[in-house]
């Protein structure tokens, strides 16, 4: 866990880009505070304005317009210090918004497998906006002690017997302080934690719709949903109570010392012993220093949450080191030919769980290479070693002689295309998701690689054409539309090496052939590797590698395979009769 100490730090480095404001807004804060100095003397001065005055009324006229005067000077100051404060809150926010989104980006896949997309939404969505808060409280840390301090001097002026007796209840509060706002982080820290169930049960539910709908399942999701958000409610209304008693409590205990403080001076004015404008003035200060107590109480709690926050922030996103990252030597990939080799590669999920053991194979550049097996083999765990989604456990994969390692994560990706089997699209338009991997590609560049893959005549079906906006995931595109779209993509990139996750297994037959001739424009030349679920789609593979508990069980050409009589036979075998079996009678 982060430390006070260290987060402070942190914080200081966010809000010293905006130290100019930052000090001036603070300037306001504590002339603010010090305006009731000016306010207590005018109090003090009462007395002499309306007995010694003669029956004139200028005295007292002068000294009403004095306080008036004095609230004004509070007015400016005050807005000052909330407008500056407020503007230096909401850039540290936003700077911190964007430090956690781009760190995001750089984490690896493994980092995103092990925390659920909700709880992230919630970082940036409720954790951030209590660490901005950072930025007010800075003038409260500041202001508050230097406040105490002017009120406590303000008393023993006025009177230091009765300051002496008002001190009294200052202990008292102190321990009702510490008392009341202990466990408020914990409380915080649990509160968060079921922001983001509340959050993850919303994220999922929305991105599946369809399928809640398919099964009428809305409401057990809206009884599910609203399971989450009472027991968030719960919590959050612990804390809640919890921070609620604190300044009521302060209030009161203050109230008794004013009562003690109001009943020992009255004596003291009654034996002739003080003045009444004195007694005044001196219950003036009182208030205002039990006000300014009473600030420490709810700067505690704001302080605990915050504190809460931050180190979810720090340690949870910021500081987490990415598994996959560029060695302090990496260089640049050249433009590559396309040789890729795995040797005596091994990979694991979690230690002690081997995914992939000793695999070893070579692609040569511009070759077709199918990688098949049951489910849970390790054909796409094999895959996505390429791009270095994950780095091997054991051996290594090396591209025209350069181990993957050794070169920059960019340069790498930049020379291999992935077209998934559960194509992902963004609400942009058609041309801007075409061009998600080359931003600077001319619409003759757009256009020519949605013709190759056969999107062209469905793009020109839609009244805007290519500015056509096709909504989250590219919900209003069918799925062989999505499918001819994400091709475009990887043609646009142009990349040396290509990864295929069976992109036509859920297409109609018709989607399926247009989409079957698009990839076949996209592999021409290329390196490609295809993660096979239908056998019958890589009979013409240069090589077949059949993949069974993390270790390579055969490798060899479609008729080699068939010939051999192993694995591979027995697995085109089996969807060769099941696709008989739903053969419609001719």
């Amino acid at each position: 866990m982060t430390t006070h100490k260290q987060i402070g730090k942190r914080l200081l480095a966010y809000l010293r880009p905006h130290a100019g404001k930052l000090a001036l807004g603070l300037l306001c804060g504590l002339l603010a505070g010090a305006v009731p100095a000016g306010i207590f003397a005018m109090i003090r001065r009462f007395e002499d304005a309306t007995r010694g005055a003669g029956g004139s009324l200028e005295p007292l006229t002068a000294l009403c317009a004095s306080i008036v005067l004095f609230y004004g000077l509070l007015w400016l100051f005050s807005y000052g210090q909330s407008v500056l404060l407020a503007e230096v809150a909401q850039r540290v926010g936003m700077r911190l918004r964007s430090d956690v989104y781009a760190h995001l980006h750089s984490l690896s896949l493994s980092y995103f497998h092990q925390r659920r997309t909700g709880a992230l939404m919630s970082t940036l969505t409720n954790d951030v906006p209590k660490l901005q808060n950072a930025a007010m409280m800075v003038k409260d840390v500041i202001a508050t002690p230097i406040q105490v301090v002017l009120y406590l001097t303000l008393l023993f002026i006025a009177s230091w017997k009765l300051t002496l007796f008002a001190l009294l209840v200052v202990p008292v509060m102190a321990v009702a302080i510490q008392l009341l706002s202990r466990r408020i982080r914990g409380i915080s820290n649990q509160s968060q934690q079921k922001m983001a169930d509340v959050t993850a049960v919303m994220e999922e539910t929305l991105s599946g719709v369809r399928v809640v709908k398919a099964f009428s399942a809305e409401q057990h999701e809206v009884r599910r949903f609203d399971q989450e958000s009472r027991s968030a409610l719960d919590i959050s209304m612990t804390g809640v109570r919890r921070a609620a008693r604190l300044r009521p409590t302060i209030d009161f205990i203050g109230a008794l010392g004013i009562a003690l403080t109001l009943w020992i001076g009255g004596r003291e004015v009654i034996g002739g012993r003080m003045q009444f404008d004195d007694l005044l003035a001196f219950l003036y200060a009182v208030t205002q220093l039990a006000s300014a107590v009473g600030s420490v109480g709810s700067l505690r709690v704001a302080w605990e949450e915050m504190m809460g926050a931050a180190d979810r922030i720090f340690s949870d996103v910021l500081d987490v080191v990415p598994d996959v990252r560029d060695a302090p030597d990496a260089r640049l990939l050249p433009p590559v030919a396309g040789r890729v080799e795995f040797r005596g590669v091994s990979f694991a999920y979690q230690e002690g769980t081997p995914t992939l053991s000793d695999i070893s194979f070579t692609v040569q550049p511009g070759e077709v290479v199918a990688l098949v097996g049951p489910s849970g083999a390790g054909k796409s765990t094999l895959a996505d070693l390429v791009p270095r989604f994950y780095d091997p456990t054991g051996g290594s994969v090396v591209i025209d002689g350069y181990d993957i390692r050794s070169v920059t994560v960019d340069s790498l990706r930049q020379q291999i295309g992935i077209v998934p089997q559960e194509t992902v699209l963004f609400s942009g338009t058609i041309r801007d998701n075409i061009a998600y991997g080359r931003r600077d590609a001319t619409d003759a560049e757009i256009e020519a690689a949605a013709r190759a893959a056969n999107a062209d005549s469905f793009i020109h079906s839609f009244p805007l054409k290519y500015e056509t906006v096709i909504g989250e995931r590219g919900a209003t595109l069918s799925g062989g539309e999505r499918q001819r779209v994400a091709i475009s993509r990887a043609l646009l990139a142009n990349p040396r090496i290509l990864i295929l996750d069976e992109a036509t297994s859920s297409l109609d037959a018709a989607s399926e052939a247009l989409v079957q001739e698009a990839l076949e424009t996209l592999m021409r030349g290329r390196t490609t590797l295809i993660i096979a679920h239908r056998l019958s789609t890589i009979v013409h593979a240069d090589k077949i590698i059949v993949v069974r508990q993390g270790r390579i069980a055969e490798m060899g050409t479609h008729t080699e395979l068939m010939a051999r009589g192993g694995v591979y036979a027995a697995l085109y075998e089996t969807q060769r009769n099941a696709a008989e079996l739903y053969l419609p009678e001719q």
